[in-house]
Formats: C-alpha cells, structure tokens, sequence
C-alpha cells in the first residue's frame, strides 16, 4: 500500500486543494493518504464519501501547533484517528490520539523555517520521544534538504519508525513523496508503520509551491 501521510484541502487556510481532486488524483495514481488538515477535521466527511466512491484508502488526521505549557514545540501529525483531536497541548494529543488507536508524529521537525522559526522542534524532541510513534522524516515541502537529513538521522539514532509525506497544499503535489507498507487494508498499514516496516519514496517539490500557499492565505487564490 502507497500513503502519501500529509496532505492538506482547502480546509487549511494556506490550501488550494478541493477533496474531490485530492481523491482523482489518488485514484488514477493508485494510492492512499492522509488528511491533515491544520487544527481541524472539517474534511472528514466529504473525504469519507469521496474515498468510498474511488475506492481510495483515507487516513483521519490533523496537524496541529502543538505546546508545552506555553511553548511552541512544532507541528504534529495526529494519524488513523476515529474521531477528531482538537487541542494545542502536546500530551493531551498525544492521549487522546492513542486512545483511539492513532499515532502521533512530529511534522518536518528540523525545519528551521517553519514555526517557530529558527528552532523547529528543537531540544524538546529528545525530551518527548518517548511518546512518539513515528517521525516525519522526509517533507516534500522543506526547502532545505540538511532539515530532512537531520530528522531521518535523529530517527535512525533513536530507533524511531519513519515516515514521509508530501505535504500537499495543491492536488499537483500529491504524491510528491509517499511511505509504502505491505499491507492490505488500514489497521495492517498502521501496524507496518508502528513496527518500523516503511519504504518511503522522497521527492522535493518546486519553491513554487509556496507562493500558492502564501495566495491562499490572502485570500488570492481558492
């Protein structure tokens, strides 16, 4: 099975993507993802009825800003949830994403250039790895390629399971970097995953990409 493990629609107010081209496009590709939408699950149920009808493998997620107290740590992929996280602290996450038999990964940890800005996940990623089920360690949208070398590093180092996304604000990006399981179904994907069992396919998009987002954000493009 091919997953493509971080992708946004246009329920993220920095995305371009409609559900219905995120799911085409999957299907014609013949792979799966998941949707992580910034701070909310509001996709879910389009995502649903798309998924069912091209039959399309969908991963419930969200990416949020988690904190600790009152620092910001990084983004984190909350991954195969059944029902929606909705919180900024980090260990409420964390626990309410394995209740429900989900996992949690930090997003591009190393990258210097997202929030916050210059220390990415920092000496925290040490400190809570131990609550971790798997790190991101190949984002398609890091720009540069020594914040993934470092990540994967940490990973390897720490016996952490890996994975990869491509971080797709636009449907033109899906796929762009995708982990692959032997698996059959969801439940099995996860278990590959958790057991470190991942091939992943790493591909860098365009610095172009960004500008679609920064559109988005002002309201430009839709």
């Amino acid at each position: 099975m091919l997953l493509d493990l971080h992708v946004h629609s246009k329920y993220s107010e920095d995305s371009v993507s409609k559900p219905s081209d995120l799911v085409q496009k999957a299907a014609e590709k013949g792979f799966g993802f998941a949707t992580t939408d910034h701070d909310n699950c509001n996709s879910w149920q389009e995502f649903k009825k798309l998924g069912k009808k091209f039959n399309v493998p969908i991963v419930f997620g969200t990416e949020i800003k988690a904190h600790k107290g009152e620092k910001l740590l990084g983004d984190l992929l909350c991954l195969f949830l059944k029902k929606p996280v909705v919180t900024k602290d980090f260990f409420e996450a964390v626990e309410l994403t394995h209740a429900q038999g989900g996992i949690v990964a930090p997003a591009h940890p190393f990258d210097l250039m997202r929030k916050p800005l210059l220390r990415g996940w920092g000496d925290e990623l040490p400190r809570v790895k131990k609550h971790l089920d798997a790190l991101e360690v190949f984002n398609s949208r890091t720009i540069v390629k020594k914040f993934n070398s470092r990540a994967k590093r940490f990973a390897k180092e720490n016996k952490l399971p890996m994975i990869c996304g491509s971080d797709a604000h636009t449907s033109k990006e899906l796929g762009n970097s995708f982990t692959e399981v032997k698996a059959k179904n969801l439940d099995e994907a996860k278990a590959e995953i958790i057991a470190g069992r991942t091939r992943l396919h790493c591909h860098s998009s365009s610095v172009i990409v960004h500008s679609y987002s920064t559109m988005a954000k002002l309201g430009l493009k839709k």
